[in-house]
């Protein structure tokens, strides 16, 4: 298989879908369905009738019920339907950081990882490896069920697939089953990554496992692998101000960072 040039550049509105991908796969079995019961009862009204006149007999709670199969976002905020950490999941925006307000530089942890995962997939179709991946270690894991958030984004994917008439989509998907099917029964690593990658991936785990408002320059370039070092400051200025990682300008003496050499 013949690849492009390495040291991928990642269009920000492929990012924003992955984002929206690993914040889907991500969320906890109960929440997930608690999603597919919201959508029943919008659609259904034999079963919004059948549960409210069964369970919901308090008209506070159809009220509210009612109102957020209406507009999720017109829900009353003083009411919870059920505990807080599902309201956040079903409504992630409650615990999301304004655009340029995460913890990581001014990203939030998914952007982080979805930039994680377009490094790591590089020439390959970013959606398509990810989902490969979890399928993998699904599959290798001791789980019966398959998790109900991969089944829906898988099934979505394949919805995809299926009406894709110029064949683009499936080509891709094989690019991907390949490079997993080269390198089976071994663990992938940064040396499938490709080598201007892998600083990359480097410097946004340091930046995953350190959040902080910004980050010098310096300490992203410290924080790399010896065999990093030959990397340029300038190219990693450039990678931040290329996806909006803030930096520390400010004077003064470099942070000392905890960093395994």
């Amino acid at each position: 298989m013949k690849m492009p040039p390495r040291a991928r550049r990642l269009p920000a509105d492929g990012l924003r879908d992955i984002a929206e991908l690993l914040r889907e796969v991500t969320l906890p079995d109960d929440a997930t369905e608690l999603r597919l019961l919201i959508d029943l009862c919008r659609r259904s009204l034999r079963v919004r009738a059948w549960l409210f006149g069964r369970f919901a007999r308090e008209p506070a709670t159809q009220a509210a019920f009612r109102m957020f199969l209406a507009n999720p976002d017109a829900a009353p905020t003083d009411l919870l339907l059920w505990p807080r950490a599902l309201t956040i999941a079903l409504r992630p925006d409650l615990g999301r950081p304004a655009p340029g307000e995460g913890a990581h530089g001014g990203l939030s942890e998914v952007q982080v990882l979805a930039l994680i995962k377009g490094y790591q997939a590089e020439y390959l179709d970013v959606t398509a490896f990810v989902l490969a991946r979890l399928w993998r270690r699904f599959l290798s894991s001791d789980r019966k069920e398959v998790p109900l958030a991969l089944q829906l984004a898988s099934a979505r994917h394949w919805g995809a697939l299926a009406n894709d008439d110029s064949g683009r989509c499936i080509n891709r998907l094989s690019d991907v089953l390949q490079f997993f099917r080269e390198r089976g029964g071994r663990t992938i690593g940064e040396d499938d990554f490709g080598h201007p990658n892998s600083w990359r991936i480097h410097v946004l785990v340091h930046i995953l496992d350190y959040p902080r408002p910004c980050y010098r320059v310096d300490e992203l370039y410290r924080s790399l692998p010896p065999k990093f070092r030959h990397v340029d400051r300038r190219e990693v200025r450039a990678f931040c101000q290329r996806h909006g990682i803030r930096r520390d300008g400010s004077p003064g003496r470099p942070l000392k960072l905890n960093v395994t050499k």
